[in-house]
């Protein structure tokens, strides 16, 4: 934020055309439907041998949409 430069202006372009064209979509949740909470998580110690890095993912769902 202290030294923006081009590539910070078509970075801030480029996510503001892609808001624009995704306005339309959304998660949709029914009064009394399904509201359970799922989660799904991935994890790996140390798999890449080139620097041991360890990652972890997770998916979380709210009846049928994916909220995180």
């Amino acid at each position: 934020m202290a030294n923006p430069n081009e590539a910070h202006w078509i970075a801030t372009k480029r996510l503001l055309r892609y808001l624009k064209g995704t306005i339309e979509l959304g998660i949709y949740y029914e009064r009394g439907g399904n509201t359970s909470i799922i989660a799904y998580t991935n994890s790996d110690f140390a798999e890449n041998s080139d620097d041991r890095k360890s990652t972890s993912r997770s998916l979380f769902f709210l009846g049928s949409g994916a909220i995180s």
